[in-house]
């Protein structure tokens, strides 16, 4: 039942009539912009009355549409939690568990897809590779841009990689921009996710001025501010406003319950979530207190652009939530769960129920809370309320059919298995069994000390400081030596810091607890070629793609050991056939491009370089590429563009100053010229550069 003001439903009449759906003309399905706020709690924005926020826009868009009171994720991380979201699935059916090693399956319905085939052009913007299209979300969109503010190949691709919610925006709005200048275009579905918030919180300037001592805060306000940019983009507020839905995948502890992100537990700071649905004259301003779930939201799209439902959905219409009438079903008890603490910690896994005022979690140490009268969840209520700690556990059961349910794991096929064996992994197989009860390990509760000391280490890590970050990795070890992400971040740790062997060592231990790991045999190849053994990093890419036959940076990197090796067109053919898979990869098409330029074939070069540049037109690499390509083509004006582009996009590239430097000599604009010398031989890593810039800077002078 609502609690406050019900809701109108208007369709497509200028004089504000209340006919019901279905009445009168059909109207035209609506354009629908999807906005996804990774790691943002509802209670830190100031239209859930959060004093100190900085949340104008979505404050705004608030009193416009319907604020939803209490809407729940299932899951406290991205990925699974944007599955359910996209398919309206509970994660136990959806099979997507955890971040990292999970696939959508491609027997699942996807809200894409659905609106794909009612004739919708549908595009995908994300900010974290946590999203990458190998997951499994990208199905169902025309357009998917996962491209990050890092290359893919590096050293360190990680659940942590990201993008800017600035230029995700931007790379969005451009793609708005041709959509809605097409004659006769179609209606458009934009998802658009933005990680801002997620840790570190680092704000961009001036919000990290603004917001000192107060990070969190900071990110929510630059959120905020590309929430607008991206609102303004798209009309909204005007005749042709699209349907906006802008929603939280999952929350952040900030140290509530000890925790200091979010991941281990299922308290209400990590599974409350903001819900605001936004359809300016057709949905008239309320607020409504009926819990709902994240996974009520794609049964609730499809309603409202006018068509059937998505099959096998466990998430229910809000429509009724919607209508003047005000009324709904009764809220459907709200799953939760974290297998995070098995998957890489090798503890247990948490689930939850929240049914009326209560919730219980089932935990080898249970937990009861009256969310009424502790809405904290700070007073355990498991060993008073015997009977009812009881009733509730049969009920998870049920929820859940008394098992685990779907886990979609990247599972090792029998070919994988049988390609690793070949070269010379005959220990991989299923991972670890999990024991038929969570009883029989360690409560998360128990273990967030060391859970802690890990993300401090993989803080370090990220800041640099990896010697510290390999000692945390080697304290949680002395205690719980078969800690799977201890074993990673020690891993990582030491390749970030030149000790090769010891990664090799580390994460091989830890393929020994996560064996379809892609990314570990990719890792494994770096660390061998800092060793020098070519050979052998290519064998790790060979079972990296064992793995996963799409994993990126593994195709890069094998096609440039095949390259640098004499193998120059088995690797051009191994990208080009990666990307006939993957036609809208963008780091496959500018590993291509670079290889053709290496191989002197500039024209074919150009053409790929400009492929890149077609779907993002500020990438500075290949800007970069572009410019060398031309200037080996006898096209120095040419070329001269590309590279200022490249520094207009990053100031900072100094490969993309040098090329403009020797090209504004070339041209006789010496002061030019002489700037930008001077700043790669103060700036660059490559001693090379910062050579010949210091010998240019002799010349020039």
């Amino acid at each position: 039942m609502v609690i406050g003001s019900g809701v109108a439903w208007y369709l497509g009449r200028p004089d504000g009539g209340r006919e019901p759906p279905g009445a009168g003309s059909p109207a035209r399905a609506p354009d629908i912009l999807l906005i996804t706020l990774d790691t943002t709690r509802a209670d830190r924005l100031g239209t859930y009355g959060y004093a100190a926020a900085a949340t104008p826009r979505l404050d705004q868009l608030a009193r416009q549409g319907v604020r939803f009171e209490r809407a729940l994720s299932p899951v406290p991380l991205t990925l699974p939690a944007h599955a359910s979201l996209m398919t309206g699935r509970e994660p136990f059916r959806h099979g997507v568990r955890n971040n990292g090693h999970f696939v959508l399956p491609g027997d699942v319905p996807t809200l894409a897809e659905a609106l794909t085939a009612r004739g919708y052009d549908t595009a995908a913007f994300v900010s974290a590779f946590v999203l990458d299209r190998r997951f499994g979300l990208a199905r169902g969109f025309g357009h998917y841009d996962d491209g990050l503010d890092a290359p893919a190949t590096g050293a360190f691709v990680s659940l942590e990689l990201e993008r800017r919610g600035d230029r995700t925006v931007a790379a969005a709005r451009a793609w708005l921009d041709t959509a809605t200048r097409r004659n006769g275009r179609r209606p458009y579905f934009v998802w658009v996710h933005l990680y801002d918030a997620h840790e570190p919180y680092a704000p961009p300037s001036p919000f990290r001025e603004r917001f000192d001592g107060r990070s969190y805060d900071g990110e929510l306000a630059f959120q905020d501010a590309v929430v607008g940019e991206l609102l303004d983009a798209t009309g909204f507020g005007g005749a042709a406003s699209p349907l906006v839905v802008v929603a939280g995948d999952h929350g952040e502890s900030l140290g509530e319950h000890g925790e200091s992100t979010h991941g281990l537990f299922v308290y209400d700071a990590v599974l409350r979530v903001p819900l605001i649905v936004a359809w300016p004259a057709r949905l008239q301003p309320a607020t409504v207190s009926t819990p709902v779930r994240l996974l009520d939201l794609a049964p609730t799209i499809l309603d409202l652009a006018g068509g059937p439902g998505l099959d096998g959905a466990d998430g229910l219409t809000l429509r009724g939530l919607l209508e003047p009438r005000g009324q709904a079903d009764e809220p459907s008890p709200a799953y939760a769960e974290t297998y995070f603490p098995e998957f890489f910690m090798q503890w247990a896994p948490l689930r939850a129920l929240h049914a009326g005022h209560w919730k219980y979690i089932d935990a080898p140490e249970p937990e009861l809370y009256d969310l009424a009268a502790d809405p904290a969840e700070q007073v355990n209520l498991a060993a008073r309320e015997l009977a009812r700690a009881a009733s509730m556990k049969r009920a998870l059961e049920g929820t859940v059919s008394g098992g685990r349910g779907r886990l979609a794991s990247t599972s090792i096929s029998s070919e994988a298995r049988q390609r690793l064996t070949s070269l010379g992994y005959l220990s991989a197989g299923a991972p670890r069994p999990a024991p038929a009860s969570s009883g029989q390990r360690a409560d998360p509760k128990r273990m967030l000390p060391l859970y802690e000391r890990l993300l401090e280490g993989n803080r370090q890590l990220g800041l640099g400081a990896a010697p510290r970050a390999a000692g945390l990795a080697r304290e949680v070890l002395a205690q719980d030596a078969g800690n799977a992400f201890a074993q990673l971040l020690l891993g990582r740790a030491s390749l970030a810091d030149g000790q090769p062997r010891k990664a090799i060592a580390a994460l091989t231990a830890y393929l020994t607890v996560v064996p379809a790991s892609a990314d570990a045999h990719h890792w494994i190849a770096l660390a061998h070629l800092q060793l020098g053994d070519r050979a052998q990093a290519l064998v790790e890419e060979e079972a990296a793609l064992a793995l996963d036959s799409r994993h990126t940076a593994a195709l890069g990197l094998k096609a440039g050991l095949l390259f640098s090796s004499g193998r120059r067109d088995e690797a051009l053919h191994l990208l080009g056939e990666a990307i006939e898979r993957d036609a809208s990869n963008v780091s496959l098409r500018l590993e291509l491009a670079d290889l053709l330029t290496d191989a002197r074939r500039y024209r074919e070069a150009e053409t790929a370089f400009r492929a890149v540049l077609a779907r993002r037109p500020r990438d500075a690499r290949a800007l970069v590429g572009l410019g060398l390509a031309l200037s080996a083509l006898a096209r120095p004006a040419e070329a001269l563009s590309a590279f200022s582009m490249a520094v207009e996009a990053d100031p900072q590239h100094v490969e993309a100053r040098f090329g403009r430097g020797e090209l504004l000599e070339q041209f006789g604009r010496i002061d030019e010229a002489r700037a930008d010398f001077s700043f790669v031989a103060a700036s660059s890593a490559r001693p090379d550069l910062r050579r010949v810039s210091a010998e240019k800077l002799q010349t020039l002078r």
